[in-house]
């Protein structure tokens, strides 16, 4: 749990197949599952271009401002949340006296289950969106929280960056 793995498909026949986890991973293994829909190219294409416009990043802070998390993370500090700004890369004090480091896999855990780690000196107050944020929504929003840390160094592209 909490691991992400990456594997790769050569897709020889269009359809929507039904894709289940590979590996035995705990108590919601079963509940592992997914699809992966393969296209024509021309019908890929259509699809990549489907309205998305602006970076990764910037459809990423459209989400954040649409999802209202700018209410709570505020780059002041001052929010009910804590302040994303420059944290991406940087090791958080958590509420239960260990300590986290903001990376992809923390901050899709947070988005999804956002009672899983909270940071010290904050409560327990923001919603899951578990079953709300579509694979590429989350995608967008851990890269849109990147990108306030432009600092953090240079990492590999993710899945959803290449073609």
């Amino acid at each position: 749990p909490g691991r992400y793995m990456e594997l790769w498909f050569e897709p020889n026949k269009v359809g929507t197949y039904h894709i289940f986890c590979a590996e035995y991973c705990g108590t919601s293994h079963s509940g592992m599952i997914g699809s992966v829909t393969v296209l024509e190219p021309a019908a890929f294409q259509a699809w990549l271009a489907g309205g998305t416009t602006g970076t990764l990043a910037e459809r990423g802070n459209a989400l954040f401002q649409q999802l209202a998390c700018n209410s709570c993370h505020l780059d002041s500090g001052q929010g009910r949340g804590p302040s994303l700004k420059e944290i991406y890369g940087k090791t958080v004090a958590l509420a239960d006296g260990s300590t986290a480091v903001v990376d992809d896999s923390y901050l899709r855990e947070s988005i999804l289950n956002s009672q899983a780690k909270i940071v010290k000196g904050f409560q327990p107050l923001m919603p899951t969106f578990q079953g709300l944020v579509s694979e590429e929504g989350l995608v967008a929003l851990i890269e849109h929280v990147r990108s306030l840390s432009p600092n953090a160094g240079a990492t590999s592209a993710r899945p959803a960056d290449r073609q």
